[in-house]
């Protein structure tokens, strides 16, 4: 089990980014991208050691327990070192009162701002939730199924999940500090909405765990002009929700870069930019590609346009599948 992001806020922030060893107190990086000392980057240091076998380890302690903020503290790789290969002496209590010690030096000897780091704090809450809604970690591997073999599928737990996220963005109350992360959760949240609902309206379950676009086209008795038909409707079917897929990541590695820029400068630098995987294609080659918006569409509050602008504003981004808005109405249910 991870330490959440909203628990490394509080421990970096709380702890003013220094260590917490009183005779050090030196100032702390959160990834070795911002400095070139590799002792200068900060660790998180388990009080009770996350294995049962560890420093300090107390096997009773449930896993969720130690990756707490409780049971952290903030300390250089030095003192990270010195403190696990001498358990006897910095012991679990010791630690305790080292790290309370450390934060209220913090609060009475340095300019902290509770306010900000009390917001900081709820926005990473708000981001753990989110990423674990959108299944961040599985995002290649769910959004693949909805980006090849021609026939969009999803699991129907991701497609459970993504419905309760857009819900619970729409009912969030954010503080403020950060309206650029805010549009761009919402942003994330239209394209979400429009996502699923273009998905689900052709979606029939498959098996028991998948949802997969019905093939609509194929019709019972032979009409030649009513196949093509149907079969240019479920082409475009297929080209929008592959192309809403792709804008759907775009706005994710949006949101992804205002977190790094405004609450955690080292938030998935390890994991990267989100991609996805479409194909076979006709050389029977599989594609990955990492889709962003471009400089023009990041000015904007709202990058996507809506459903009907985007039908064409599509064509403009840095991968599509599809262009053009349709030529009959989308509500129609083709009959079979």
């Amino acid at each position: 089990m991870s330490i959440s992001i909203k628990t490394h806020k509080m421990l970096w922030g709380r702890a003013a980014c220094r260590c917490s060893e009183p005779g050090c107190r030196i100032e702390l990086y959160e990834d070795q991208t911002e400095t070139d000392d590799a002792t200068l980057i900060g660790e998180n240091c388990h009080i009770a050691a996350e294995s049962d076998d560890g420093p300090r380890a107390d096997p009773t302690m449930p896993i969720e327990r130690r990756n707490s903020y409780g049971n952290l503290i903030l300390l250089c790789r030095i003192h990270h070192k010195i403190v696990d290969s001498q358990p006897e002496k910095y012991s679990v209590e010791y630690l305790v009162r080292m790290k309370k010690e450390h934060e209220d030096w913090v609060k009475s000897q340095l300019s902290y701002d509770e306010k900000k780091q009390k917001d900081d704090e709820y926005y990473s809450g708000m981001i753990d939730e989110w990423q674990r809604l959108a299944h961040l970690d599985q995002w290649s591997s769910w959004s693949s199924s909805l980006l090849s073999h021609g026939q969009p599928s999803i699991w129907k737990e991701v497609d459970d999940d993504l419905f309760k996220l857009r819900k619970w963005l729409l009912n969030r109350i954010w503080p403020g500090r950060y309206p650029r992360l805010e549009s761009a959760l919402n942003n994330f949240r239209l394209i979400l909405q429009d996502f699923q609902e273009t998905f689900r309206e052709y979606a029939e379950p498959f098996g028991d765990d998948e949802l997969m676009t019905r093939k609509f086209y194929k019709i019972p008795e032979w009409n030649e002009e009513k196949y093509n038909d149907l079969l240019g409707r479920y082409d475009f079917h297929v080209d929008l929700v592959e192309d809403l897929m792709l804008e759907l990541t775009r706005a994710a590695n949006l949101v992804c870069d205002y977190v790094r820029e405004f609450v955690t400068p080292s938030y998935r630098l390890s994991e990267g930019r989100l991609s996805v995987e479409s194909g076979p294609n006709l050389d029977f080659k599989w594609q990955r590609a990492v889709v962003q918006y471009g400089a023009k569409e990041r000015k904007k509050d709202l990058p996507y346009p809506g459903l009907d602008a985007f039908y064409t504003e599509r064509a403009d981004r840095d991968l599509h599948y599809g262009s053009g808005a349709p030529m009959w109405k989308r509500a129609s249910e083709p009959s079979a």
